[in-house]
């Protein structure tokens, strides 16, 4: 005669059963979610090391007779831009133009409002790159202009307050416009700030300006700095890291 299961040995065995499935369960939803970091983690350090690395490619060819920087705050949320002359191998994005110097502006587009502080916006938001090649031929190309690099140089320098309105602004960006899609450069931007050495201190370099100077009044730059520092937020599509992750990202200028 077969000896049976009895209540309480069943009780212990469905007990025992229900610890492993919520340990399953529990290991199962970690690793999920560690796949979820991870994965969210590869697409912001993509994000980041696109912009650092052309950042630091545009600035290698940098001509330091020029350098324009207009500071944006709105309640410590910031919104900078920047222009830059560099020379280099430049192509448009048809490749009809070619030139081996250029106009380059780095600073967030219009839409979403750069100085939102909406959720989605900031997630949203996207760093612009525009490049204006600068060459003596007149093809037919939005990201030309036949000015050589001495004029484009010397009107920067003439007339100031006019080149940053004409090149600092935040340009219009629109994934669907053809003539647009070259200056989107990377999405999930937020807070980008630019910051200069004013000196060096024993143990430390001396940023300017601070929010506390923006917020004062101090709107533009234009000079020779030895370093640059750009400090930004990304965000991953997924929204993983609901508040972002910060980076800062210095470039070497020299003297």
């Amino acid at each position: 005669m077969k000896k049976a299961f009895t209540i309480t040995e069943l009780l212990v065995a469905v007990g025992l059963l229900a610890v492993v499935l919520a340990a399953a369960g529990m290991i199962f939803h970690y690793s999920i979610d560690s796949m979820r970091t991870a994965a969210a983690t590869a697409e912001i350090m993509r994000t980041l090391r696109a912009i650092t690395d052309q950042l630091n490619l545009d600035f290698a060819g940098i001509q330091k007779d020029a350098l324009l920087i207009r500071f944006s705050d709105f309640n410590g949320l910031r919104a900078d831009s920047i222009v830059l002359f560099a020379t280099g191998d430049f192509q448009s994005s048809d490749g009809g133009v070619r030139g081996n110097a250029a106009r380059i502006y780095y600073g967030q587009a219009n839409e979403p409002d750069p100085l939102s502080r909406d959720g989605n916006d900031r997630r949203s938001k996207i760093l612009a790159r525009k490049q204006v090649i600068i060459a003596p031929a007149e093809p037919n190309s939005a990201e030309y202009e036949p000015n050589s690099l001495i004029q484009q140089i010397t009107y920067c320098w003439s007339n100031p307050n006019e080149a940053n309105d004409l090149w600092l602004w935040h340009p219009d960006v629109d994934p669907n416009d053809a003539n647009q899609i070259p200056m989107y450069f990377a999405k999930g931007v937020d807070d980008f700030s630019i910051m200069i050495n004013k000196g060096f201190n024993v143990n430390s370099i001396n940023w300017w300006p601070t929010t506390q100077d923006i917020q004062a009044g101090i709107n533009s730059y234009s000079g020779y700095p030895e370093l640059i520092k750009f400090t930004f937020t990304l965000y991953d599509s997924r929204s993983i890291f609901k508040g972002g992750r910060r980076f800062e990202h210095i470039v070497y200028i020299g003297k």
